[in-house]
């Protein structure tokens, strides 16, 4: 079979070529027009308004104490959330003698107190995070009124975290009668009278939670120490005084 000649550079086009060329480049110029406001043009996906990265308000300001009312007059939450510092969650309280505030949190234990005074300004010992409270009045309230939620915030990174690393083991093993001299060395003290509860003596004892707060029994706030090993957590130790008497709760995990 003939084939028909290919047209060389050299070689001069038809008409006819020169018409097919030119209807070929308006239909690519067409395409390619086209395709262009295909993409300009195309829907685009509406943003969810509640990704956090599209958010254009500044969060909720912390305030720098928490005031609470828990009262016959009053019952109320002043601020969504609070800095916690060295000492602990700065808390104004305000209420009836005998009432009695609860603090709750997602996975974290619950906290209690009651008024003694009629106002006082306290450091809690409460982590960071999400918190619930409510309040029942000495009179006033016949049930537990739900105040509000609010949440602890720790901008200085000045908790340290307490929970072991192990699953939980119970409630704790109660060491009573640490020796007196706690008060002059109390990381020495609590070595010696945690022996036996499975503290060596290559173990790390340090402070924990808030690391400045002072023990006081109103709000219930005991010293918090924490058992390191290998780089980990193995037990808390909550330590306390009554009667001229030390003692401490350790919570720690089970014994291998």
């Amino acid at each position: 079979m003939r084939r028909l000649p290919i047209p060389s550079a050299e070689d001069g086009s038809s008409p006819v070529e020169t018409l097919l060329l030119a209807a070929l480049a308006v239909v690519l110029a067409a395409a390619v027009v086209g395709v262009a406001l295909m993409v300009t043009l195309e829907p685009r996906i509406a943003p969810d308004p509640t990704d956090p990265a599209l958010a254009t308000g500044s969060p909720v300001a912390a305030v720098p104490v928490l005031e609470i009312a828990c009262g016959a007059d009053a019952a109320s939450i002043g601020g969504e959330a609070v800095d916690a510092n060295s000492s602990g969650v700065p808390v104004k309280i305000s209420g009836d003698d005998g009432a009695a505030l609860s603090f709750a949190s997602p996975g974290i234990p619950g906290y209690r107190m009651q008024l003694f005074e009629p106002s006082g300004e306290y450091a809690l010992p409460l982590p960071p995070g999400p918190w619930v409270v409510s309040c029942v009045g000495s009179d006033a309230l016949s049930g537990p009124a739900t105040l509000g939620t609010f949440e602890v915030r720790d901008p200085g990174r000045v908790y340290l975290r307490t929970s072991p690393d192990c699953p939980a083991s119970g409630c704790c093993d109660e060491v009573v009668g640490l020796s007196p001299g706690f008060v002059d060395d109390e990381l020495g003290v609590l070595h010696d009278g945690l022996a036996g509860t499975g503290v060596l003596p290559t173990d790390t004892i340090e402070r924990a939670a808030y690391a400045r707060s002072r023990l006081t029994a109103q709000p219930p706030n005991p010293l918090v120490y924490r058992v390191v090993r290998n780089l980990q957590i193995v037990a808390r130790l909550d330590v306390a005084r009554a009667d001229g008497t030390w003692s401490a709760l350790v919570f720690g995990c089970p014994a291998a």
